[in-house]
């Protein structure tokens, strides 16, 4: 059995064009989460990864519980990574 390949590529870190958003996704793969793939999806939208990432800290006003869950779920799915 072949493993199916995501639709969308997830970036890994230092393929962004943001420094901030190369520094979370450096963190994600020896940090706490130690699995990128997720994040890195996310990481195509860039103000979604920085919501997100303060929604995980404590620290979010911008994402609201739900819309968090739902970018979990489908960054889960599309990724084939644990969640």
């Amino acid at each position: 059995m072949t493993e199916e390949q995501p639709r969308v590529r997830p970036l890994a870190p230092g393929e962004s064009d943001h420094p901030d958003i190369n520094e979370i996704l450096g963190s994600t793969r020896t940090g706490w989460w130690q699995d990128p793939r997720m994040f890195g999806v996310i990481a195509h939208v860039p103000e979604a990864l920085r919501g997100w990432m303060h929604l995980i800290l404590g620290t979010a006003t911008a994402v609201d519980p739900v819309t968090w869950e739902l970018m979990a779920l489908r960054g889960a799915f599309a990724t084939g990574c644990h969640y």
